[in-house]
């Protein structure tokens, strides 16, 4: 029990505390704290720890609210909340990971991403048109998450953030998906609430396989803690499984390549990243991709999947 209130400890002291505080403040009974399911972790090797402390919540408009802290690396926090909205209601999910080393190197993701063409989307819009020049993110979308998330996601990689400024920009984000929430009314028709469920299904898909936080998770908890931490994440209704993902066999040797950015890749690249469990292959596959993209390369090799794998999961610039 000591060693739990010492993890406990660490997490409630993470940059993000106070992040967290507001979002469950702001939501106040929108959400049902009553009802809730928890997972924590906590693994000690060779003097340095790691943790993740996960909650999963409900509501009356909302279908799964995960919320997860972490610490993989001494000086490296987390947090992660995924909600997602009942399919009898159009609202938009909300998307946020923030880690890294803060302030100095964070990296975000926020957004409001839509459950339907039909979302009004200017509310957060404005919001973003705001905070985006103060926080000076970028204005491009992100390649890998554009088919899913809206025009107007904050984001950026591994850049200066101004505590004060985020907190400000996170808490008018959270009040504008409030709003969202409060004037949601329930919707009966059949083919709407399908299109949102395969909208909100499709959503969790690409989240997944394009999160590099979870081959860290894979090789800082194992694999099961890392099943169970996706189950959290991309459960629900609709929701992902595991085993949508397991013993899916490696394909084979020497038929990836990418038309689109001009790559091959060699075998012994491909059979390095098929050691890979199933479920995190393609999101594996992706990161090396755009790296290599944006090197200019035409072809993938091992030594280069070694690279990534130390820039990414093994002490490099990773969650």
């Amino acid at each position: 029990m000591e060693q739990m209130n010492e993890a406990g400890d660490v997490l409630a002291s993470t940059p993000w505390e106070r992040h967290e505080r507001l979002f469950f403040d702001r939501l106040g009974e929108r959400l049902d704290l009553t009802d809730v399911t928890e997972y924590s972790a906590r693994r000690c090797t060779h003097g340095k720890q790691v943790f993740s402390h996960t909650r999963v919540y409900q509501g009356e408009t909302l279908d799964r609210v995960m919320v997860s802290r972490y610490s993989l690396r001494p000086g490296r926090w987390g947090l992660v909340i995924f909600a997602y909205p009942r399919v009898d209601y159009d609202l938009p999910a909300f998307l946020l990971h923030v880690g890294g080393q803060p302030p100095e190197r964070t990296l975000l993701t926020l957004d409001l991403a839509p459950c339907s063409s039909s979302l009004d989307l200017e509310p957060f819009a404005r919001v973003a048109h705001v905070h985006r020049p103060a926080l000076e993110l970028p204005d491009e979308r992100l390649p890998l998450l554009e088919s899913v998330t809206s025009p107007h996601l904050l984001h950026c990689t591994f850049k200066p953030l101004d505590p004060e400024l985020f907190l400000a920009a996170f808490g008018a984000v959270v009040e504008t998906w409030c709003r969202y929430i409060d004037q949601a009314v329930s919707d009966a028709d059949v083919q709407s609430r399908q299109a949102r469920g395969e909208r909100v299904l499709e959503l969790k898909r690409v989240i997944f396989e394009n999160d590099p936080a979870f081959p860290v998770f894979t090789q800082s908890f194992g694999q099961s803690m890392s099943d169970t931490l996706a189950e959290a994440a991309f459960g629900g209704t609709p929701g992902l499984t595991i085993r949508d993902f397991q013993d899916v066999p490696p394909p084979a040797v020497g038929s990836w390549a990418n038309k689109k950015l001009g790559l091959i890749w060699s075998a012994d690249a491909q059979k390095r990243v098929g050691e890979a469990p199933a479920i995190i292959r393609p999101m594996i596959r992706r990161i090396i991709e755009k790296d290599a993209a944006k090197e200019g390369l035409d072809r993938i090799t091992v030594e280069f999947v070694t690279r990534c794998e130390k820039k990414y999961w093994t002490g490099g610039g990773g969650a």
